[in-house]
Parts: structure tokens; sequence; C-alpha cells
């Protein structure tokens, strides 16, 4: 079995079902053969992924044989774990599924904290850079630091690696060539085991989430864009 913050942490088993196995980082690899544009520099990652209020994606979302669609929604400013962050909610049938906080500071991309809960966050402390101005495909962002919640902490370790240019075509939104990040965080356990939070997200410039990936326990979830639209 997987080993979950349930271990160590019982206050917190509302995130069990996003923190799983996972792979090493090297098994992150894409069939897509490399092109001239991936030497190419990111300019600017702020464009990457609008961040304005209003702004959601619609989702097929697939897990296992059953398909779902979730909608994920930039709710604005929220403080969490004493800093300024950005809230993504998404929603299934009106229900949360996951809410996550994103920041840009001295041009990066970051992931602040993650969560199934409205009440409880996971907070990486620090954040974790996802992508950063200047960046060429294929860098890697080491991570060291601590997942807290409520109070408490674990050391954890992670990476992430903006890897390749890829074509996606979505349900109805059209083609688009996005941006592959794949991050990774595991926190070891007292126990000799290793809690592994796994993700990967395709970006396109304007557009933001074409596509997402994570472990659901054994399960790979799959979200592919169906529409976005702006208020």
């Amino acid at each position: 079995m997987y080993p979950s913050l349930r271990l160590v942490l019982p206050i917190t088993a509302v995130l069990v079902s996003i923190l799983a196995g996972c792979q090493k980082s090297a098994d992150y690899t894409s069939t897509v053969a490399k092109s001239s544009d991936d030497e190419k520099a990111i300019a600017d990652c702020s464009t990457m992924l609008p961040l304005k209020s209003g702004f959601s994606w619609t989702f097929e979302t697939k897990v296992d044989q059953r398909t779902f669609t979730d909608v994920a929604s930039v709710r604005g400013p929220i403080r969490v774990g004493g800093g300024d962050a950005i809230l993504v909610e998404t929603k299934r049938n009106g229900q949360l599924v996951l809410r996550e906080a994103y920041h840009f500071a001295n041009k990066k991309l970051e992931l602040s904290a993650f969560s199934t809960s409205a009440k409880q966050w996971v907070v990486l402390d620090p954040p974790l850079t996802l992508l950063k101005d200047g960046a060429v495909l294929g860098d890697e962002y080491k991570w060291t630091g601590r997942l807290r919640i409520d109070g408490k902490s674990i050391d954890a370790h992670g990476l992430s690696r903006p890897s390749i240019r890829e074509a996606v075509q979505t349900q109805s939104a059209g083609r688009f060539s996005g941006i592959r990040i794949d991050s990774g965080i595991s926190a070891p356990l007292p126990n000799g085991d290793n809690i592994k939070y796994q993700t990967t997200r395709w970006l396109a410039t304007g557009i933001g989430f074409i596509r997402r990936e994570y472990l659901d326990r054994s399960a790979r979830r799959q979200s592919n864009l169906v529409s976005f639209k702006m208020k």
C-alpha cells in the first residue's frame, strides 16, 4: 500500500486521495521528439498561467473507466502559509475536488499550497518553483523544505521540470502548443515509507491549463481541456 499522511497526522485524512505513489523523475519522459522550439527560452512565465479572477477552465477528467466534468476557476488573492497567493479551485458537480495556491515572485511561477479540503492546506515552505523567466526546457528546479499542515510539519524534498513543448488537441477549444511541467514532492515518514505527490501540467501561453494529470493512489487522473473563458 502507498503511505499517507494518515500514518503521522490523523487530521489530514481528507488529503489522502492526492498523496500517493510516485515514479522517479527519469520516468517522466515524453515520446514526442524535441524540436528547435524546445531550445527557446521562456520569455515571461506569467503569461503561461493567467491568474485573473474569473478565468476558468472546463475539463473532461478520466479516472480509471469513469469520466467526469471538472471546472477550475481563479478565485482571486488569498493569504496562505504566511504569504500571498492566488487561489485556483477545481469543482465537480459543485463539490470541491482540489484547490491550489499559485504565486508569481521574482520572475518565477510557484506552487505555494494544495488541498482537497476547504478548511486545510498542505503548505509548501518554501513554495515549489514550477517555471522561471528565461527557462530552457529540460531545466530542473530542485526543492528542499517542509510540508506544513495545521501547525505540524514534515521534512520534504522534490523537483520540478519544464520538459518539452507538446501539441495538445482539446475537446472543443482547439489545438495548442503547451509547455509540459512535471513536478514531484517526497516526504519521508518515521516508519521508513514516503509520502509522494506527483503532478504534470501542460500550460499554453495566454490560456493556462490545457491538460493536467496527477496520481490518485494507483489511479492516474487525466484532465483534458474542453473550454476556457474569462469574465
